[in-house]
């Protein structure tokens, strides 16, 4: 450092890949959650995971480019600020009244169902006597007290005044606490291949190789636009298995060349058919008669299979509202272009909105590049007519309530 520049020293590169450490670091955990968990950004720690039964893990992410004389990234050391501001940033978790933990058994019962992981791209000295100390009490070598005793007399010997400030305040807690708490931490270090960690774990999702590559840029690429705009719209980074696999699973099932399923109607018609937007608009007509019971329930079918399969393909995941809306323009569009070209002649009459009708009957529709088939193809012109966005006759906007 002490050859560079005013300019390099404090440029936002080293900041900057630290941001981006931590970042790759939760997608990371995104990518390999399970049911039932969740994952956060800068929400209880540089990054959290909750499991079931309200177990929480803690990690402090921390990266580095400073590195010794043959080049490789520097140790982690006793003396590492990082190393005591993570301790000291746990401690104060576990003690943070603001969290209705002010009483020595809230914060058992909290050490109790959690976790602290210190991961971090720097490799651990051989000589570094506190995680030393900690694994020694872990390993039930030594006592609690003998344990403090050690912290104690390496404060005294440091000459970093924030290291003594955190080594106070992590030694203020209480002796059965602390005790419990250290049992509880754990270093995962030498960490430098996290965007490999995303892809190895976009892969074990069944995503053939040669495509690896195009997934994690769009899944990176789509989370963090939706993390700025959770920031923004000042909500937390959270996001629970449920959610990731809905908003994000299309990204990997176009990959797989997986089609949509169509699943089968299995609710009832409604009671009055008739009393129907689309079905008033083919009586009008004279599509369909009155009296035509079947002809209208078969109609009404379709409509209704085809809501319910676009609401399940969207709820699950497996298509995308962008992909809703553009296919829903296209229709819109076949029918725009067919209701003006005979709108436009002056002896448009009852057989010319037939005429149209019976043009788009025959259109078949695609979603995400996929036929949809006649069924739910005549059913979206239902739908849309039902809504409605479209008509058959001149002055069909007298249905738009």
């Amino acid at each position: 450092m002490s050859n560079k520049t005013h300019i390099e020293k404090t440029g936002a590169e080293t900041k900057s890949i630290g941001f981006d450490f931590q970042y790759y670091f939760f997608l990371w955990k995104l990518l390999t959650l399970n049911k039932g968990e969740s994952v956060g950004l800068e929400v209880k720690d540089d990054v959290h995971t909750e499991l079931k039964n309200d177990i929480n893990i803690f990690y402090q992410v921390k990266h580095s480019v400073q590195k010794n004389m043959q080049g490789d990234i520097k140790n982690m050391t006793a003396s590492d600020i990082d190393l005591w501001k993570t301790l000291y940033n746990w401690a104060k978790v576990i003690s943070d009244e603001n969290d209705n933990r002010k009483e020595i058994k809230s914060q058992l019962e909290f050490v109790k169902k959690s976790h602290f992981i210190m991961w971090s791209n720097k490799n651990l000295s051989p000589t570094n006597k506190i995680t030393d100390n900690i694994e020694k009490l872990q390993n039930k070598t030594i006592s609690i007290s003998d344990f403090i005793k050690k912290i104690k007399e390496f404060k005294q010997s440091s000459k970093d005044d924030n290291i003594k400030k955190y080594i106070e305040e992590f030694l203020l807690l209480d002796k059965d606490v602390l005790y419990q708490y250290v049992l509880k931490i754990s270093f995962e270090l030498g960490e430098d291949e996290i965007i490999k960690n995303c892809k190895d774990a976009i892969e074990t999702k069944f995503i053939p190789k040669n495509e690896i590559d195009n997934v994690f840029s769009k899944i990176d690429s789509r989370i963090k636009e939706d993390n700025f705009i959770t920031i923004k719209t000042g909500n937390k980074i959270q996001i629970t298995f449920e959610d990731f696999q809905k908003k994000y699973r299309k990204y990997f099932n176009n990959t797989r060349n997986e089609r949509l399923q169509i699943v089968p109607l299995t609710i009832d018609l409604p009671d009055k058919l008739e009393s129907q937007i689309f079905i008033k608009q083919l009586l009008e007509i004279n599509d369909i008669k009155i009296d035509d019971i079947d002809l209208m329930a078969q109609f009404t079918r379709f409509k209704l299979k085809l809501e319910n399969n676009i609401t399940k393909w969207y709820t699950e995941g497996e298509i995308t509202i962008e992909e809703i809306d553009r296919y829903r323009d296209e229709a819109i569009l076949k029918w725009s272009n067919k209701f003006r070209a005979l709108t436009n002649k002056s002896d448009f009459n009852d057989n010319s909105s037939l005429d149209i009708i019976n043009y788009l009957r025959e259109e078949n529709l695609r979603i995400d590049g996929q036929e949809l088939g006649t069924e739910l193809s005549n059913g979206e012109f239902y739908y849309l007519s039902d809504i409605p966005k479209i008509g058959w006759k001149k002055d069909w906007e007298k249905h738009i309530k």
